[in-house]
């Protein structure tokens, strides 16, 4: 996942008193932060794009911008040394992205102040016209949401603030820019209306980022430009490409991929005006929220936008509250904590949420949660939420009353004593697939194909059309893998095998096998059942052998072993399926019923 730097100094700051890093990292933990370091780093400016980029300390020198892709012989100028927490982002909560949304949080869990968030937005002049053209196939990219909001003065700071928040944005929610891309730009540049529709792919150039004086269509942008090369995918399939223009004609952006070099957001900016494109009208919205709420913690003062379209005029962004039910008895169960109504409130006003009782018992409550808080969707994430602000540290560990101690079903408790002896007697285990086919499995095992056996109806490999009834031609083929070996070889499978039963809930039963097979000069009848006897004495059973007659095995050299519950045969293979397997030395096989699973 991206890591994202959180200055130390600037995040007390905003919380109005000093703190030690580790006391913020221990903080962010209990909140469900992933907090990987805290590193010193140094801070680099582009002398192309003035980005603000940032290298830890003893690392190498930056020579080149990841934002515009200029790269110098000579290292860029340090800004200034600072000290960081890294976290790794977590994609469930975007509104915890960034210093101001981190701040808004750490607010309430330090008990700084508790309780929704204002967060309110005056109207602005600004109106957006969207083209029916982008709800088309060949330039699909319908849904838009916008905002103004004024800043203090930007400086390096809130600059690398905005442009980190914008670009951890557009993995977190955007999906790398396919779902939802932001544009940031400053207004002053703008001329009002603003349009967005469609372009020519090889016509109305313009000036893109980060390469000031050169106009480029949008293929050449896609072709040549680290942005456009970088995400040309998004735009593969489409005859003409998103673009935002204002009234004189001067191209904001070409969304998913860049924005223009004359609009772009400078030190000094304090009217931004911000747009969030895309095909997911959720991630639209999100995306936008998120950012505005998180530039509102920074000194912003939000005013919403006009748009459109073909479906009419709609405003954003949308800042109202929104609203859950949730019961009391229900967050006690799921938590497994001793919540009173007040707990429970106290609980969730820590986590930033309003709640109130919506009954005389206090019972159910109604929580009210800020409208970037996408990640609560259903009543068990404000438990979530009610389970950080009681404090994971204070939940004490406990057994679960229906606490069981977990053993090895008597089947494979028997298993691993066979495998134990079978490994002692030189054998090695094989392993083959449960599915064969008729042709392994009955034909070459001279065995007739009956009228009824386990079948898969839909197999993924027409070839592979029989659930194994027995192991041999696995064991078998693992023979013939190995024939170059140096004989005897001993190989041993143990595994399921499918049996037809007419009094199993499906007509079926899976049976634990083991088959054991030795192939060489010496092998034979007698080999097998010296096998066949240490192994049934280790398991303290005593066999009965019957003479028998089985088609995969030569007249007179075959039996049926009978031990307590484990039934088999034994023997040695005839010569037709010796050689249907491709082997040239005398095989002895068993095969036994070691327990129904």
């Amino acid at each position: 996942m991206p890591v994202v730097n959180i200055d130390v100094g600037w995040l007390g700051e905003l919380l109005g008193r000093s703190y030690a890093p580790a006391e913020l990292g221990e903080a962010l933990e209990q909140m469900g932060c992933d907090v990987e370091d805290v590193v010193d780093i140094a801070r680099y400016r582009c002398p192309a794009c003035a980005a603000v980029l940032e290298a830890s300390l003893g690392a190498e020198t930056v020579k080149s911008c990841e934002q515009c892709g200029h790269a110098d012989e000579e290292p860029f100028p340090v800004l200034d040394e600072i000290t960081v927490i890294r976290l790794d982002l977590l994609a469930a909560r975007p509104d915890l992205f960034d210093i101001g949304g981190l701040a808004r949080a750490l607010r309430g869990y330090l008990g700084l102040c508790e309780g929704l968030p204002d967060f309110s937005a005056t109207a602005s002049d600004v109106v957006v016209e969207v083209s029916p053209d982008l709800s088309r196939a060949e330039s699909y990219r319908p849904f838009i949401r916008c905002a103004v909001v004024h800043m203090p003065a930007l400086g390096d700071r809130l600059l690398s603030a905005l442009m980190k928040l914008q670009e951890s944005l557009h993995w977190g929610v955007g999906r790398d820019r396919k779902l939802a891309s932001i544009g940031v730009y400053d207004l002053s540049t703008v001329k009002l209306p603003i349009a967005y529709r469609t372009l020519d792919p090889d016509a109305e150039p313009f000036e893109p980022l980060g390469m000031p004086g050169r106009l480029m269509t949008g293929r050449q942008i896609l072709e040549g430009h680290p942005k456009g090369t970088a995400y040309a995918h998004l735009l593969a399939d489409a005859a003409r490409y998103p673009v935002l223009v204002d009234a004189a004609g001067q191209v904001l952006s070409m969304p998913p991929i860049i924005n223009s070099e004359g609009t772009k957001v400078r030190p000094g900016s304090e009217r931004l005006f911000v747009d969030v494109t895309g095909i997911s009208e959720a991630a639209v919205a999100g995306a936008l929220l998120t950012l505005v709420c998180s530039l509102g913690e920074l000194g912003g003062r939000i005013e919403t936008v006009a748009q459109r379209g073909p479906s009419g005029t709609w405003i954003s962004p949308d800042l109202s509250p929104r609203e859950a039910e949730i019961e009391l008895e229900r967050a006690r169960r799921w938590l497994g904590l001793p919540l009173a109504a007040e707990s429970l409130m106290q609980c969730l006003r820590r986590m930033r949420l309003d709640v109130e009782p919506r009954d005389a018992a206090r019972s159910r409550f109604r929580v009210r949660y800020p409208a970037f808080r996408s990640d609560i969707r259903h009543m068990v994430d404000v438990f979530e939420d009610v389970a950080i602000g009681y404090g994971y540290r204070r939940i004490e560990p406990a057994l679960v009353p229906t606490m069981t101690v977990g053993g090895a079903r008597p089947e494979e408790a028997l298993s691993e004593r066979v495998r134990a002896v079978m490994t002692g007697l030189g054998y090695s285990e094989v392993m083959s697939l449960p599915m064969t086919t008729e042709q392994d499995h009955f034909l070459r095992l001279r065995l007739p194909v009956p009228e009824h056996y386990p079948r898969v109806a839909n197999p993924k490999l027409k070839a592979l059309t029989v659930l194994r009834t027995h192991l041999m031609d696995g064991v078998m083929a693992a023979l013939r893998e190995g024939r170059r070996r140096p004989m005897p070889l001993r190989l041993f499978e143990l595994d399921n095998a499918v049996v037809l039963d007419g009094a199993a809930a499906h007509g079926t039963r899976e049976e634990r096998r083991l088959c054991f097979a030795e192939a060489g000069r010496e092998a034979g009848y007698a080999r097998a059942r010296a096998v066949l006897d240490a192994l049934l004495r280790e398991l303290g059973l005593a066999a009965t052998y019957t003479a028998a007659e089985h088609s995969s095995f030569t007249p007179g050299r075959c039996a049926r072993v009978e031990a307590g519950s484990v039934t088999g045969v034994l023997g040695e293979l005839h010569p037709e399926v010796i050689v249907d397997f491709g082997l040239d030395h005398p095989v002895a096989l068993a095969e036994i019923a070691l327990a129904v699973v």
